[in-house]
């Protein structure tokens, strides 16, 4: 019970004091393995549950002017790669983490180390491991934006039968942009990306004892780059779909 309840304290530490959480990191009174097995296994349970309903959307996503044999083939296939995607993304979730936290790591090789001076002697350059303690613990945040996105989905589901994977809980909810890349922007403007962009400037600004300017200046460029590649990888699915629809 007092583990549950550490554990519990220190998520909950995570979502709204980063500067403490940054202040265990450093302490290595905490480390990733609890909050990523947490993380992972919310994530996978949600899309196992919504599986079902996966499935029968197929349809309305599949691109326009398949044949049924084509429709059918797509369905068949995806029945076999949704539940490999899912048991594969434990691995997916690990490396985008990795990722990140090389990037803040090299973000700060820019940043810190030559302006270290200017700080006062203050400012640092903390490891990689560092880094990505952080990161992990930040997605906390991600866990608690797909539990809303799948009320939403269920809840819709069941009140009207509209099945839709990906509900509006951004800016995307107000404008619906044509365009994939400007979609995929709209959708990331939300409170959520807000919040965890908090946890990882306040995080890094206590690890890196630097100002939150300079923390920001380290952390925003990261999560830029990540939502550039959502961009590319958006636009490059849209004109793929586009040309099998013929």
């Amino acid at each position: 019970m007092d583990e549950r309840r550490s554990l519990t304290s220190l998520f909950a530490q995570a979502l709204w004091a980063p500067r403490a959480l940054a202040a265990a990191i450093e302490e290595e009174r905490v480390g990733w393995r609890r909050p990523a097995l947490v993380i992972i296994g919310a994530l996978m349970a949600l899309d196992v549950l919504a599986l079902p309903l996966f499935m029968r959307a197929l349809p309305q996503m599949a691109p326009a002017g398949l044949t049924p044999d084509l429709l059918l083939q797509l369905e068949r296939t995806a029945r076999i790669m949704r539940p490999i995607q899912i048991a594969l993304s434990p691995l997916g979730l690990l490396l985008k983490w990795a990722f990140t936290a090389a990037l803040l790591f090299g973000m700060g090789l820019l940043l810190l180390r030559p302006s270290a001076p200017a700080e006062g002697g203050g400012a640092r350059l903390v490891p990689v491991r560092i880094f990505f303690t952080l990161v992990v613990y930040a997605n906390l945040v991600v866990v608690l934006e797909e539990l809303l996105r799948n009320l939403i989905l269920w809840l819709r589901y069941f009140l009207t039968g509209a099945i839709v994977l990906r509900p509006a809980i951004g800016l995307d909810a107000l404008v619906r942009p044509s365009d994939a890349a400007l979609a995929v922007l709209f959708e990331h403007a939300n409170i959520f990306d807000v919040w965890f962009l908090a946890i990882l400037i306040g995080g890094v600004g206590a690890l890196c004892r630097c100002s939150r300017a300079r923390a920001a200046a380290l952390v925003l460029p990261v999560w830029g780059f990540g939502v550039l590649a959502q961009m590319g990888l958006a636009l490059v699915r849209d004109v793929l779909t586009r040309q099998l629809g013929g």
